[in-house]
């Protein structure tokens, strides 16, 4: 199966040449409005085609779907979730519903219950970097020479204008507005702790 993740609009109709079994579901990691379409890989070529050859259609790559997720706050696996961060850490409390929570029957009940009662050491966090140099991730957070964090993701937001990034720090330091500086390569760069998501989300919630 191939997944192809278009935003377009839904009355969108390709041409017959296309038509085969599909899965589409409106579940796209974007923060806005979109359909991801699952197909066979020998078909999606012909589907892939199809869509775009529609005046509605705009091609867009995976940096900028990677940038949307970025300015909508959502985490992504090696950067904002890992083996070491919880749900509670990566702002996901969402994903725990109240019964899996009572039950606590999952994997790391005990370390990701206890953080959701009593709080956790590092929280994620938008950042938006001072001066209009991007920060990357892996920069080291700091306040008054001191570590207290780590940047996870960072670039350029097309609807900020601006440079953006997402990052963990201390939990006391998580307060929108709060001033850290960024070290790149020996360099300090102010960041402004911002709360998320950077952008709001429009996609449809049922």
């Amino acid at each position: 199966m191939v997944l192809i993740c278009m935003n377009v609009k839904p009355s969108i109709s390709p041409p017959s040449r296309a038509s085969t079994e599909c899965v589409v579901t409106r579940s796209g990691y974007t923060g806005e409005d979109g359909f991801e379409i699952s197909v066979p890989a020998t078909r999606a070529t012909d589907l892939a085609s199809a869509l775009a050859a529609d005046a509605d259609v705009t091609l867009a790559g995976l940096g900028a779907r990677d940038t949307l997720r970025l300015e909508a706050g959502l985490p992504l696996w090696g950067h904002e979730l890992d083996e070491t961060i919880t749900p509670v850490a990566a702002g996901l409390r969402f994903a725990l519903s109240k019964r899996r929570r009572e039950a606590a029957d999952f994997p790391g009940a005990a370390t990701i219950m206890a953080e959701w009662n009593n709080g956790t050491a590092r929280i994620l966090t938008g950042l938006l970097p001072q001066g209009g140099r991007p920060v990357r991730d892996g920069a080291e957070l700091a306040l008054d020479g001191r570590a207290v964090g780590t940047v996870t993701s960072g670039g350029f937001a097309p609807t900020l204008d601006a440079p953006a990034a997402l990052g963990f720090v201390d939990a006391g330091l998580a307060t929108p507005g709060t001033n850290l500086v960024a070290v790149v390569r020996g360099r300090e760069i102010p960041v402004v702790t911002a709360a998320l998501p950077l952008v709001p989300h429009r996609y449809v919630r049922n």
